[in-house]
């Protein structure tokens, strides 16, 4: 399974416009933040202090987690053109059987989206640090690599569940422009939750990236929370999606945790359900 892995890795970072390409979700939501957000967003909370700072540590976290999604997403667009191109059953004749393949597309995803959100991070980190003066301890970016890989692994096995039934690479193409451009508003980079719509915010409640981004932005702008005025402190929380508001109250770090944890867990089943599924159907149809 090991070499598999290593094959879709190599694929993946040998094609430089399919990297570029599935990062371009995440840069688009940070540069339409410098460019044209920031400004604005700095304006309705200039009564804080170093305003600058705190938005660009929430753009980070929302951008990271856009990554997650749209990188796993393109990585695993290879289990379509190798299903597309009949390579699949070549690799089953390896001896491999069909879930083990399944899962090297998967953790190659993982690894894939783990990596660039770790390269994105390190731009976004030093692009702030030289306008706005950021610093962030390691100890902090240590705690956001073990989110970037959950994060990494929830969306890759999401992507995956979606990505079975695609058998055209157009159509996952198409699927993954579609993704693209809506992942910015679930996470709530594009537009925060707060100033959205309830029925989008009842949406981004359904959306797995969004905990993610909220769990980004807790661990990234703990310290600087500190020193906001417990009156605005809700409010501001709640309208940046720092926790995500369920039964009336914002989720915690540990809950966002959970809820990404749990979801995680039971889209590994639904795979492994499916699988056995699909593998029964196929010994009843060869009997």
């Amino acid at each position: 399974m090991l070499p598999l892995i290593q094959r879709n890795l190599k694929l993946f970072f040998r094609n430089r416009a399919g990297v570029f390409f599935s990062l371009l979700g995440a840069l688009i939501s940070f540069i339409l933040f410098v460019v044209f957000l920031k400004a604005n967003m700095l304006d309705s909370w200039n009564q804080l202090k170093h305003p600058a700072r705190m938005l660009d540590f929430w753009v980070i976290g929302g951008t990271l987690a856009v990554t997650g999604i749209t990188t796993t997403l393109s990585a695993l667009s290879r289990m379509t053109s190798d299903t597309e191109r009949h390579v699949y059953e070549d690799l089953i004749l390896t001896g491999l059987s069909r879930l083990k393949i399944q899962i090297s597309y998967i953790l190659a995803a993982t690894i894939i989206g783990t990596v660039l959100q770790g390269v994105l991070y390190f731009v976004m980190v030093f692009y702030f640090n030289k306008t706005d003066g950021i610093q962030i301890e390691w100890s902090i970016s240590l705690q956001l690599f073990s989110v970037a890989l959950l994060s990494s692994f929830s969306a890759a096995l999401l992507n995956f569940a979606l990505v079975y039934f695609m058998r055209s690479v157009d159509t996952v193409g198409k699927f993954s422009s579609i993704v693209g451009a809506m992942s910015g508003f679930l996470v709530g980079t594009y537009i925060p939750v707060g100033v959205l719509p309830e029925f989008a915010q009842s949406l981004v409640k359904l959306t797995p990236g969004a905990y993610v981004a909220a769990i980004y932005r807790q661990l990234l702008m703990h310290d600087i929370l500190k020193n906001v005025n417990t009156n605005i402190l809700g409010n501001l929380k709640k309208e940046l999606g720092i926790g995500i508001t369920l039964n009336s109250h914002l989720t915690s770090l540990g809950q966002n945790v959970g809820i990404v944890s749990g979801v995680t867990l039971v889209l590994l089943v639904v795979i492994v359900i499916i699988n056995t599924y699909y593998q029964r159907k196929r010994r009843v149809g060869m009997e």
